[in-house]
């Protein structure tokens, strides 16, 4: 084998001189030595430059350049002499401290010798030289300061191969130690903390390069660094500093689990053992950097750690509900990252969206509302979804706010998808429109702010052009169903309502600007500014805050200010008119009135005319006209504005009535509706149009019922319409025929002509009304095409037949013909007492009024619900008819509550709520819906007494009314003439009632008789009932005294029905104590005076017989023993509940976790019942634990007749055939209800925000 030739160094100068002769020496060295071939070296011919390079005066030398070619020059003979270096520890040492001082220059890039610190670099990292360093003694300083140095002169600017050879260059050093210096793991470690990051990104990327090739060597230095200090978290009583540096620490984690995961799978089993930790901080701290840790993209850690996965899975049911707080908001980034997680976390959601504790259900609602579209659409649940819907009406304004912008803004995500009908994605997202409007049923004033705002910035943004955005407005208006179209309408009704007082408090601000500017007094004019500030803040969530600021921005008395916001209601505005105006008010409200910013987004967005307007109005009418796509929908859509909003169809009449020209178009059904309605807010306004006339001819005499009611109201909108009238009128005359075929359409213009036209209609008045009362209503004309179940009682109302319709309709032409008359004192005395006559007839003889007696249960039904609603709606607003309803009337009327029919009660309570809601109806009529106590339908007995509540507080303001309260006398009055509360005779009632020797002797006001347990404990009901909705600590001092009151006064007229009063008047008192014991009210004596009503009461005029009555107690001892020996039965099975319930705190993690969901689906069930309290389920049980037997089955009737209803709204309904008179029983009688809903299509009564007059 032959050996190659050794090769020889052949330099052989001496290494001294100056500075320059030596830089040039070592630089002619160097590019020898570099040059050398490492395995054919000899390596005799280079000891003597190996010995003069160590020298001192060399190494240690004050140039720069001297020292880094000495440097290079070393590390040259490394590589020649590899692997055995050719100096002894102590040389090496001094060596390697003068290379990492020579590394530490690589931060100084525009250095003349720059190249020669990359090429030691180099060097020591591709011959591995540097490992010489990790075998010297006490080599740990050397290696914490080459470290750190290191890390310190990358920068993001080098070079990737410069990068590259330090991170190679510390990879060896690491390889090669024993055990690295726990300081160079620490500055390892540091630089993966964000304050480090942010400073020098380049020293980030090469700790990660290094964690991540040197995972192996470096998990155990690691693990012993956080568990140094994750160990002091195990401490009691932490420091503020302990408890700073374990959260740095966490951090810390999080941030090496991003760019190094590698070196935690020894720390995560710690992190599952603070998650089990006593210490709440500790725990939180554990479960938010475990959240984290999941959420990676690349992190695959709930497959390797499947145990921690399901600790902190677990930690969603933790006691403390700021951990479960943190392990939702860890829920968005692990759904984004980890879609194959998301039906297991949707799962979890599900639970947290019903937690019991307020923040952690508003988190739950924000962190699905931060998702992006993908990752709501693919990784949670449509059930998610609709619970988050669910939260929207929350009782809590937190959760509600976060509910309805969670909605808002996943809608806005996926409206682009539902334009263009992606089907999954209207599946996913199309209801949530519908839910945000649903929401305003709950009448709180704050979620409806929130929907509002949501309406106006996120699910109609004010971007766009007009046509873009009236294809939006068309879009959302067609997803909504019917609720959610009421919903939308309430939106517009606002905007309106609020317009008409804003604009005069802004005008009352400019003449208070003006005349502060002129110098003159202004007091006057700050009345009236604060008079309309109580009006608009009445309006407002916050009356008190609302208050403030507009009193703020009035004194600012900033002219410009107060005109821009004059210019957002300006309806003559365009869309980019409004937008400037809106943004430059706001931007104004901002540098004068910064405090006043939020409430005035909030007044001008309803307000203005950003959501329809008169361009908006341009593109439906067009739409209407020409686009097949949308005609359904913009239809609608200007029905619904047309409704509430008829002044803006002024600038578009033409066009509108020009659709009339064709009967065949396919948008004259909707153009008549919209003329209706303007033409009944603008009457005589219509531009004349022979050709439109016609075609209104056209439909009163071929079209249908709806159209012909339509035409009508047209027709009499037209400045010249009394001929066109006349021609309708006597056309509607001639088919005045019982048997007629268009009788039902001609009865239907008739009711229009007498509210539109009354001066044509009363041309034919008396013929019409003979015709009504003495033919129609008497007569039942047989239909074969129809027939009806002979066992039923109810069927919808568009199944009737046309004869029992035109008798409905028949009375509503009556009706219309007396609301026109109603400020005629002689013409309204001549019309409505006949006719209110006829309607008690109805209800007296149970909607029979045939002369053959012949006429069907169902249509029955319909007539008393009629007969009913006719009333109500006569006496709406109408002081002259209220007057007429006298006392038994009312009596007879306000049974209807309890009609066996329940589609009756639900109608005629749902009218009754809306006429007092808007304070149409006398204040008598609350009285009424007590009656609903007994009602079997949970959901109607429940939305009435929500009712009750809103209308208890929305007096609550004004202290001298009394109003509500009065209302108790009312009900005991009412519940004093009911049929059921006849007094027994005294040989069947109850003789236990305060002994012979305390009873005086018998008056008139003192028959003797006693009332029924029973009858105590259903009439107890209707106390009850009022009482949980309208009494409170505030005046329940008031309710006693006018409960004590009645005992001075008789009946006006019921004479028969003053003891029962006073029996009453008993049980109130009682049953007030009660409460007052209950809920630790204070029961005071009431200061002042109160009257009562006089059509009601009269007071006593025997002082004597006042004193007996007073002194007497008329409830049995034996009743109230027994209700109270119930009561205390009660209390002992309840403490013994919450003993066990105690004592049971120690049982297992799964039942408690059970325990919480049940209580959470209480929770959320009784957020759906606006502000319903925990005694009014009590005192339910409590009325069916005190009827005694008869009573006991009474109730198990009414859970069979509840169990067997049908699930599904049949056409035809079976009815319980009567055996004797019906008899109307305060409980028993409503049992008998049915449910079907009742909805009149071709009414529009019907509408909940809209009224016919």
């Amino acid at each position: 084998m032959v050996t190659p030739a050794m090769t020889t160094l052949t330099f052989n100068q001496r290494l001294s001189g100056t500075a320059t002769e030596l830089l040039k020496k070592l630089k002619e060295l160097h590019n020898e030595l570099k040059n050398l071939p490492q395995e054919t070296t000899d390596t005799a011919s280079l000891s003597s430059v190996t010995k003069q390079l160590i020298d001192p005066s060399l190494m240690r030398h004050k140039d720069r350049g001297v020292k880094i070619y000495v440097s290079c020059c070393i590390a040259d003979l490394l590589r020649l002499y590899a692997p055995d270096a050719p100096y002894n520890p102590k040389h090496l040492r001094e060596i390697f401290e003068l290379f990492i001082e020579q590394l530490r220059s690589l931060s100084f890039m525009t250095s003349p010798y720059y190249s020669m610190y990359y090429y030691l670099l180099e060097s020591l990292s591709a011959v591995k030289s540097i490992v010489l360093l990790t075998e010297l003694k006490n080599a740990e300083p050397l290696v914490n300061n080459l470290f750190r140095d290191i890390f310190d002169a990358v920068r993001p600017e080098q070079s990737k191969n410069i990068q590259i050879c330090m991170s190679e260059l510390l990879q060896h050093v690491i390889a090669e130690s024993a055990q690295l210096p726990q300081d160079s793991v620490d500055l390892i470690l540091a630089q993966f903390l964000p304050k480090r990051q942010a400073d020098n990104l380049a020293a980030y990327r090469l700790a990660c390069d290094i964690g991540n090739q040197c995972a192996d060597q470096l998990q155990r230095p690691v693990f012993q660094y956080f568990s140094d200090v994750i160990s002091t978290s195990g401490k009691q009583d932490l420091s503020t500093k302990e408890m700073d540096d374990l959260k740095t620490v966490h951090q810390l984690i999080v941030e090496v689990m991003k760019g190094a995961p590698g070196l935690l799978l020894s720390v995560v089993p710690q992190l599952e053992e603070e998650l089990k930790m006593s210490d709440v901080a500790i725990r939180q701290l554990a479960t938010e950097t475990l959240g984290k840790m999941f959420a990676e993209k690349t992190s695959q850690l709930h497959k390797q750690y499947e145990s921690t996965w399901k600790t902190w899975l677990s930690r969603r049911n933790d006691r403390m509900p700021q951990i479960r707080v943190a392990w939702v908001e860890s829920l968005t980034s692990i759904l984004k990252s980890h879609g194959d997680l998301s039906k297991e976390l949707c799962d979890c959601l599900l639970e947290k969206v019903i937690d019991t504790e307020e923040k952690v259900r508003a988190t739950t609602c924000r962190v699905v509302g931060e998702l992006d579209y993908e990752a709501s659409l693919h990784h949670v649940t449509k059930g998610v979804l609709e619970q988050i819907g669910h939260r929207c009406k929350d009782k809590k304004k937190s959760v509600s706010q976060e509910a309805i912008k969670a909605l808002s803004v996943l809608y806005n995500q996926a409206y682009p998808e539902i334009e263009n009908g992606t089907r999954r994605s209207l599946s996913h997202f199309g209801w949530m429109a519908s839910a945000l409007f649903h929401a305003i049923y709950s009448n709180d004033p704050d979620i409806i702010a929130s929907v509002d705002s949501a309406v106006y910035t996120t699910i109609f943004p004010a971007n766009g052009s007009a046509t873009v955005r009236t294809q939006r407005l068309v879009t959302v208006f067609g997803s909504l169903d019917a609720r959610g179209r009421t919903g939308f309408l309430s939106v517009i009704k606002r905007s309106v309502e609020l317009r008409s007082p804003l604009k005069v408090y802004l005008e009352l601000c400019s003449q208070l600007a003006e005349m502060t500017k002129s110098g003159e007094d202004t007091e006057d004019a700050q009345k009236r500014v604060g008079s309309i500030i109580k009006i608009l803040s009445a309006r407002l969530s916050d009356p008190t805050k609302s208050s403030l600021v507009l009193y703020k921005f009035a004194e600012a008395n900033d002219s410009r200010m107060i005109n821009l916001a004059k210019s957002c209601i300006d309806s003559r505005r365009n869309l980019e008119g409004i937008r400037t105006a809106l943004q430059e008010t706001r931007q104004r409200i901002n540098n004068i009135v910064p405090s006043a910013s939020e409430l005035f987004d909030l007044l001008l967005q309803r307000a203005s005319f950003i959501l329809i307007n008169k361009e908006t109005m341009t593109e439906l009418i067009d739409n209407v006209a020409n686009n097949d796509a949308t005609r359904d929908v913009s239809g609608d859509l200007l029905r619904t504005i047309s409704v509430v909003l008829p002044a803006l169809f002024k600038d578009h009449l033409e066009p509108m009535v020009g659709l009339l020209n064709d009967p065949e178009s396919l948008g004259v059904s909707d153009s008549l509706f919209t003329l209706a309605e303007f033409t009944k807010q603008y009457p005589k306004s219509l531009p004349s149009n022979l050709s439109a006339k016609e075609t209104l001819f056209h439909f009163l005499q071929t079209g249908t019922p709806l159209q012909a009611r339509h035409a009508a109201i047209v027709a009499a909108g037209f400045p010249d319409g009394e001929d066109l009238c006349t021609r309708v009128l006597e056309d509607a005359l001639r088919h005045l025929k019982a048997d007629s075929n268009y009788l039902l359409r001609s009865l239907t213009i008739l009711s229009q002509l007498a509210l539109y036209a009354p001066q044509v209609y009363e041309t034919k008045s008396d013929a019409i009304s003979s015709f009504i009362v003495k033919t129609l209503l008497m007569t039942n004309v047989p239909n074969l095409d129809v027939q009806y179940d002979p066992n039923g009682d109810w069927v919808d109302k568009t199944e009737l037949d046309q004869n029992s319709l035109s008798k409905i309709m028949g009375l509503k032409v009556l009706v219309n013909r007396a609301i026109v008359h109603a400020n005629n004192e002689r013409l309204a005395a001549e019309i409505a007492r006949p006719l209110l006559k006829l309607l008690w007839t109805i209800l007296s003889q149970e909607g029979e009024i045939s002369r053959n007696t012949d006429t069907s249960n169902v249509v029955k039904s319909h007539m008393r619900l009629a007969a009913a609603r006719s009333a109500l709606k006569l006496t709406r607003c109408r002081p002259t008819y209220e007057k007429m309803v006298t006392v038994s009337e009312y009596v007879r009327l306000a049974l209807t509550m309890q009609d066996s029919v329940y589609q009756v009660r639900q109608s005629f309570a749902g009218r009754i709520t809306k006429y007092l809601r808007a304070q149409e109806l006398h204040i008598r009529y609350l009285a009424v819906l007590a009656l609903a106590a007994h009602e079997p339908e949970a959901e109607l007995r429940v939305s009435i007494r929500s009712f009750l509540v809103k209308q208890s507080k929305s007096q609550a303001y004004d202290k001298t009314l009394m109003l509500n309260e009065l209302t108790l006398a009312r009900v005991i009055h009412l519940v004093a003439s009911h049929p059921d509360f006849a007094i027994e005779p005294p040989e069947e009632a109850d003789t236990s009632a305060s002994g012979p020797s305390s009873r005086p002797a018998p008056t008139t006001a003192m028959t003797g008789h006693q009332h029924t347990s029973e009858q105590l404990n259903q009439a107890l009901a209707y106390i009850d009932f009022y009482l949980e909705a309208m009494a409170n600590a505030e005046n329940v001092s008031l309710h006693y005294y006018i409960a004590t009151l009645l005992k001075t006064v008789r009946c006006a007229q019921l004479q028969d029905s003053s003891e029962n009063v006073y029996v009453l008047s008993d049980l109130t008192q009682w049953r007030i104590q009660e409460r007052c014991r209950a809920h630790a009210w204070t029961l005071s004596s009431y200061p002042g005076q109160v009257k009562l009503p006089r059509e009601l009461f009269v007071p006593l005029t025997k002082s004597d017989v006042s004193a007996e009555i007073a002194k007497r107690t008329y409830l049995p001892e034996s009743w109230i023993r027994e209700r109270t020996q119930r009561a205390a039965g009660r209390a002992r099975a309840s403490a013994a509940s919450t003993s066990a319930s105690g004592s049971g705190q120690e049982k297992s993690k799964r039942t408690a976790i059970a325990s919480m969901g049940q209580a959470s689906k209480r929770r959320d069930a009784e957020s759906e019942d606006e502000d319903e309290d925990e005694n009014g389920r009590e005192n339910e049980e409590e009325e069916e634990e005190s009827s005694g037997e008869d009573d006991k089955k009474r109730q198990s009737s009414l859970r069979r007749k509840r169990a067997s209803k049908a699930p599904v709204k049949p056409k035809r309904v079976k009815r319980v055939k009567k055996t004797e008179e019906p008899v109307r029983r305060m409980a028993s009688r409503a049992a008998k209800a049915k449910s079907i809903g009742y909805k009149d299509e071709s009414d529009e009564e019907e509408d909940e925000l809209t009224e016919e007059e």
